[in-house]
C-alpha cells in the first residue's frame, strides 16, 4: 500500500522547524512514500516548502505541493496535489513534468481528473473527519476502485492500521492521512 501523509498546519505546525521536526519524528515510526505540504495560505510558504523538500528528500519521501502546480517544478518538488476546482491545471502542470495527485469525491470527479491526466488521485472522506462532508464509506470506495482500479488512494478519517487494511480490501492502492502518522 502506498502511504501518504498530508500536512496539515494544526497538527504538524507551519515553521520550517515544525514541518522538519515532525517529519523526522513520524519517519522513525512510519514507512512514508509520498508527502503533502499543505498550508495555502502560509505567508512564508516558499521557504516553507524549500524545507520541506529538502527533508523529505533527505528522508526519502517523495515531496508533494499543494495547489501550487506552477512552483512544483522550480522548487524540486516530486508533484502537485491539486484539489477538484483545479483540474483545469492538470494538464499545465504535466507539461512541467510534475507527478500529478487529485482530489476526489465521486467517480465523476474521478474521472474528469483521469481525463485531464491525473497520476493518482485521492477519494475523500472515506470515514468521518471533522469538518468534512458526510463520507463516503468503504462500499463507494470499493465501487469507485472497481472501476478505475490501481489509480485510487482512501483518503479521509484513516486513524488506524484496521482502516488502511479496510481501505486495501476495497481496491484502495494506498492510504492518505493528516493524523494517523502523529501515532
Amino acid at each position: 500500500m502506498i502511504s501518504y501523509l498530508i500536512t496539515d498546519k494544526k497538527y504538524y505546525g507551519n515553521t520550517e522547524q515544525s514541518i522538519a521536526a515532525t517529519l523526522f519524528q513520524i519517519s522513525k515510526k512510519h514507512k512514508i512514500d509520498y508527502a503533502c505540504l499543505r498550508d495555502k495560505n502560509a505567508e512564508n510558504y516558499e521557504n516553507l516548502a524549500k524545507t520541506f523538500i529538502a527533508t523529505c528528500n533527505e528522508l526519502h519521501i517523495k515531496p508533494i505541493l499543494h495547489t501550487f502546480w506552477h512552483k512544483t517544478a522550480i522548487l524540486g518538488a516530486y508533484g502537485v496535489h491539486l484539489p477538484t476546482k483545479d483540474f483545469e491545471n492538470i494538464p499545465l502542470a504535466k507539461k512541467e513534468n510534475v507527478f500529478v495527485v487529485a482530489s476526489a469525491h465521486s467517480l465523476e470527479e474521478v474521472n474528469k481528473a483521469l481525463f485531464f491526466g491525473a497520476d493518482f488521485i485521492t477519494i475523500s472522506p472515506i470515514f468521518f473527519t471533522p469538518d468534512k462532508n458526510k463520507p463516503l464509506g468503504l462500499e463507494k470506495l470499493k465501487e469507485i476502485t472497481d472501476k478505475i482500479p490501481n489509480k485510487c488512494i482512501a483518503l479521509g478519517g484513516i486513524l488506524e492500521s484496521s482502516q488502511i487494511h479496510m481501505c486495501e480490501k476495497a481496491g484502495a492502492i494506498g492510504y492518505a492521512s493528516i493524523r494517523y502518522f502523529l501515532k
